[in-house]
């Protein structure tokens, strides 16, 4: 078969799974969140500009975990069983990943004019001045379009050739907050080599800000072109390398089963949720990426000194400002979609409900992830004391540290209880995992608005910087942190309880 027909058949596979829906979602949380920001700035005249320096600082955060997310369900049910097996029998290996790259080249140029129309609407609703010149428009959507094409490629790649879903979006993840955090640092050539970050290297406004009279103004530039062209760079050198990987893929599977060693079966008296974990990477992120944070914070710390005069409290935000709103409900998520990815494979989850009720599923898998999260938080304490003797902090340890870390795992074990609830519901794996991320910025959202115990997610950034958000109300946050837990936890069960089995999708 060739590629055209191919591609019918992934426009055919992928008709009723909304990825379109997926972009539509993404674009509106963005809308949200300029509307958000700049509501009380009706009918500024360089609103444009405002707009053209802002949307790809959200790009930056926003559209790598989308392209993540997008590429993994392109390869979602070639990964089920042997899909991809049977697929190679027709067409080979090259067919089948140029057709799905050509679709979501098509769907990305999409999600691109999307934005752009977006970016229009928002002018209106804002009372923005709209009589800027066409060209900056299309420089912008070219830009970003190149921009999401390399991610694309990366993305595709990993998800083609690994089952695990988690390290496509994981990357897209880590990528996504390195190019952010790499926006505070001094511009180098490092920077315009980081594909995350050519949303904004590429970018033609400017910021000043006047210190004394605390005045924002906005002006012109030339794009900078380099970022795009290295991205091209990315595209070219990605494609080279799948096309060498894809000469050496077949159905290998086959052989290595039948090369296998038999082996005994063992009953092991440990947690089976712990057990079904043993051989997945899930659990390192809950110790990988609080290493990366205290990183991130002990630099950023060590760079703002001179602001930065409180001591251990200082380090301490800087520790917990991306763990918070950030890190710990997607390295959450990531958990929570492995383990209920098992039962959401095949027939498992009928064999599941023969021998277990549906109470002691829903339990068993809440209490690993709320054990896995509060060994996790316990080691944020172990690393910011570590930071703290690295670089010879002065003066005494915090006084509510111990309050913050009780508070901050109750929180946490919140987190763990909402996702617990939709991972189970959404069968897909990345979906999960995408609304962690944006249930961060709604939390933070929610932390700037002055309702902190609206959501799980504010509840866990109150707990973790009490000081910093004023002083913690703990009748209150046990009376939220109890509700939300056992409303998340009943509707699981009952959902579980009274929803049929599938055993496809």
């Amino acid at each position: 078969m060739g590629i055209i027909e191919n591609l019918f058949i992934e426009l055919k596979k992928h008709k009723r799974r909304h990825n379109l829906l997926l972009f539509a979602l993404v674009i509106a949380a963005e809308m949200l969140f300029i509307f958000g920001n700049y509501h009380g700035k009706q009918g500024s005249a360089d609103g444009w500009m405002i707009l053209f320096y802002t949307v790809p600082i959200i790009n930056c955060l926003f559209f790598p975990v989308t392209i993540a997310g997008f590429a993994s369900r392109l390869m979602d049910i070639e990964h089920k069983g042997e899909m991809l097996k049977c697929l190679y029998t027709f067409s080979t290996p090259q067919k089948i990943f140029f057709t799905k790259y050509i679709y979501g080249a098509i769907s990305t140029l999409i999600l691109v004019a999307m934005q752009c129309g977006s970016f229009i609407l928002c002018c209106k609703i804002l009372n923005f001045e709209c009589t800027f010149p066409p060209v900056y428009l299309f420089i912008h959507g070219m830009t970003t379009y190149v921009t999401c094409m390399a991610l694309f490629s990366l993305h595709l790649m990993l998800a083609y050739f690994y089952r695990n879903q988690a390290l496509s979006i994981s990357l897209g993840i880590f990528g996504s907050f390195t190019a952010f955090f790499s926006l505070f640092l001094p511009s180098t050539i490092i920077q315009k080599f980081l594909p995350w970050a050519t949303f904004v290297t590429s970018g033609f406004i400017t910021m000043d800000w006047d210190k004394d009279t605390r005045d924002i103004s906005y002006s012109i530039g030339k794009p900078d072109f380099i970022p795009v062209i290295i991205c091209i760079g990315w595209i070219i050198l990605l494609t080279c390398i799948t096309l060498i990987l894809l000469r050496k893929a077949g159905v290998e599977e086959t052989e290595k089963i039948n090369n296998r060693k038999s082996k005994k079966v063992l009953l092991h008296k440990r947690p089976v949720e712990l057990l079904k974990l043993k051989g997945s990477p899930a659990w390192i992120a809950f110790f990988i990426v609080p290493l990366i944070s205290a990183a991130i914070g002990t630099v950023n710390y060590l760079s703002n000194i001179s602001i930065l005069k409180d001591g251990w409290y200082s380090l301490w935000t800087q520790h917990t400002i991306f763990l918070c709103y950030f890190f710990m409900p997607v390295i959450i998520g990531i958990f929570t979609g492995c383990i209920w990815r098992v039962e959401h494979s095949g027939t498992n989850m009928n064999l599941m409900m023969t021998h277990q009720r549906p109470s002691m599923i829903v339990l068993g898998k809440y209490a690993a992830t709320c054990f896995i999260t509060s060994v996790s938080l316990i080691w944020v304490i172990v690393l910011y004391l570590i930071s703290g003797s690295i670089i010879h902090m002065e003066g005494a340890l915090p006084s509510g540290i111990i309050q913050w870390l009780f508070m901050g795992i109750v929180s946490s074990w919140v987190i763990c209880a909402f996702q617990v609830l939709v991972s189970l519901v959404i069968r897909n794996f990345v979906l999960p995992i995408i609304v962690a991320f944006l249930s961060g910025f709604a939390g933070l959202a929610c932390i700037a608005k002055g309702t902190p115990y609206l959501t799980p997610f504010s509840l866990f950034d109150l707990a973790m910087n009490q000081r910093e958000m004023g002083s913690l109300n703990i009748g209150l946050f046990a009376l939220s942190s109890t509700i939300f837990i056992a409303a998340f936890i009943m509707i699981a069960i009952m959902y579980l309880s009274c929803t049929d089995v599938r055993s496809n999708e």
